[in-house]
C-alpha cells in the first residue's frame, strides 16, 4: 500500500533525494550555505534602502528567495548528514520549544 504524504512531506521527500544525489562534500555545501547567507543580507541592504546599495535594484521576492535558498542548503547539509525525517522533525521542533521559551521571557 502507498503511503499518503502530505505536500510537505512530499516536498521534504524530494529535497532528501535531491540531496543524497549531490556530489559537493560537507565543506563545499557549508561554503556554499555562506554565500547564500550572504546573498540574503544584500538583498535585506537593498530592500531596506542602506547607505552604498542604492545602485542595486532591487527585485521582486528576491528576500524571500534568499531565505527558501538558505533553508534548502541547510536542508542538503542535514540530509548529508542524516537521511532520518523523523530526526529533522524531532529537532525542529526541540528548537522551536526552545525559540518560543525565550521569546516569552
Amino acid at each position: 500500500m502507498m503511503e499518503c504524504l502530505s505536500p510537505y512531506e512530499a516536498l521534504l521527500s524530494e529535497i532528501k533525494t535531491l540531496s543524497l544525489k549531490e556530489k559537493k562534500g560537507l565543506l563545499e555545501k557549508t561554503i556554499k550555505l555562506q554565500e547564500e547567507v550572504g546573498e540574503l543580507a544584500e538583498a535585506v541592504l537593498i530592500y531596506k534602502k542602506a547607505s552604498g546599495s542604492k545602485y542595486k535594484a532591487s527585485k521582486s521576492l528576491s528576500i524571500e528567495k534568499e531565505a527558501v535558498d538558505i533553508i534548502l542548503v541547510s536542508l542538503d547539509i542535514f540530509f548529508s548528514l542524516s537521511p532520518d525525517l523523523d530526526l529533522l522533525q524531532d529537532l525542529l521542533s526541540e528548537k522551536s520549544k526552545k525559540w518560543k521559551k525565550y521569546q516569552i521571557k
